[in-house]
């Protein structure tokens, strides 16, 4: 699997970096630390990468999530099928790489004197800091949208309690039903993901007489003409509302449950699941990693802020465009970042540029998938793409064998990110 080969090559020139060359340096004894914040594919890849390639280095990891569902599956468990428990990751395996694992939330971040501070009040400080904290919601680019009211028009983007509610939301629809999925500009969590949840739904719901309307705040996604044929196989069920033609979703009344786009239409479907747009955790905000575009710059190379010497960001928040904010992207760059940090802190050469990959496998049905291949590279200090490729959706055996591919793809991700999970 390519995920595996992406781990492997990078810790295998992590490791060469990270063995030879000198004793450690005056500025990192064998006591040297990295504090984590973040447990999710980025933040787990890169701790255990840390004790995978300096077991004697000291990495505490804070995620207060004991157990959540990981975005890649996520939309089949939304359509009923999957079972959260199995599309769901655990910090738990890092224990036995030596990764202390802290269940519970930062409460401050001081990046300038490289340290955390817990919910007790205790500080943590650390030689380096690795920022994996994922995102937050930007409530106030849709009229009526709230993070108090949203529960009624669930996002099921950010969050198990969402999750839950549009699972169950959706569980209980009747026949001849309508579901409108509010899509927001780029740049999101899953470019492809809003529109496979379109797909899976519609699947579903087939024979239901169920009407799927997407309502987009772009004129163009990912796969578009591959998800686009799949709808039209369900002749009706799917109807997608470019921006071009006045599909964003400009307002809402959650109590009435109405929907109003941008070309002035009033939608009242009976089920609305409106995603907001993104930015960087409010953590990174208040530690001043971000820009004025909300998310968080680094280094190509090592992932390294742009804004605070000695720390790192990683996965959804970080700005390294064009990698996409992909859970395969995120693990990928966690060991590059792994790589540059134990390098650094043993005084070594830095490593060379990274190469990673992003797959996005997308679900059509339970058996059928079309994916997004990607390679990048940095190049000249910038985040370049080197190739995309699309796996055309051919015939049905062809997306059998991309949906097969797919679930094992998952599987291996999941073991390479969370230690064997």
């Amino acid at each position: 699997m390519a995920v595996d080969l992406q781990r492997r090559r990078a810790l295998r020139q992590a490791a060469a970096l990270c063995s030879a060359g000198p004793a450690f340096s005056a500025g990192a004894s064998a006591s040297a630390r990295v504090v984590v914040v973040g447990g999710g594919f980025a933040g787990a890849s890169c701790a255990g990468a840390l004790k995978r390639l300096w077991p004697r280095l000291q990495v505490l990891l804070f995620e207060p999530r004991r157990r959540f569902v990981a975005g890649p599956m996520a939309n089949a468990m939304l359509a009923g099928l999957r079972d959260p428990a199995a599309v769901s990751a655990t910090p738990a395996g890092l224990a036995a790489l030596g990764v202390d694992w802290r269940a519970e939330a930062v409460a401050e971040l001081d990046p300038v004197r490289l340290r955390v501070r817990d919910g007790a009040g205790r500080w943590h400080a650390a030689d380096r800091l690795v920022l994996a904290p994922g995102i937050d919601l930007v409530w106030d680019g849709i009229a009526g949208l709230d993070a108090g009211n949203s529960a009624r028009m669930p996002h099921g983007w950010l969050g198990d309690a969402s999750m839950r509610a549009l699972r169950q939301r959706f569980a209980a629809l009747r026949d001849g039903a309508t579901v409108l999925i509010g899509v927001p500009a780029h740049p999101y969590r899953c470019p492809p993901g809003p529109y496979e949840r379109a797909s899976l739904f519609a699947w579903a719901l087939r024979g239901r007489r169920a009407k799927l309307l997407v309502a987009d705040a772009k004129d163009d996604f990912s796969l578009r003409p591959l998800f686009q044929r799949a709808w039209a196989r369900l002749p009706g069920s799917v109807e997608w509302w470019p921006r071009a033609q006045g599909g964003e979703v400009v307002a809402v009344d959650t109590a009435r449950g109405e929907v109003r786009l941008a070309g002035g239409e009033r939608v009242r479907p009976d089920l609305a699941c409106i995603i907001p747009a993104q930015q960087a955790a409010a953590l990174c905000h208040a530690a001043d990693l971000v820009d004025e575009t909300g998310w968080c710059p680094v280094q190509a190379d090592s992932f390294a802020s742009l804004r605070h010497a000695g720390v790192h960001v990683l996965g959804d928040a970080a700005a390294a465009y064009p990698l996409p904010k992909s859970a395969m992207a995120a693990h990928g760059a966690a060991l590059a970042c792994a790589a540059a940090i134990c390098a650094a802190l043993r005084g070594e050469a830095a490593p060379p540029p990274p190469q990673l990959q992003s797959q996005c496998y997308s679900l059509l049905a339970p058996e059928e998938a079309i994916a997004l291949h990607g390679d990048y590279a940095a190049l000249a200090g910038r985040m370049s793409a080197l190739r995309q490729r699309i796996a055309d959706d051919g015939d049905a055996a062809q997306r059998a064998r991309e949906a097969r591919a797919a679930q094992a793809w998952w599987r291996a991700l999941l073991r390479d990110s969370f230690a064997g999970q």
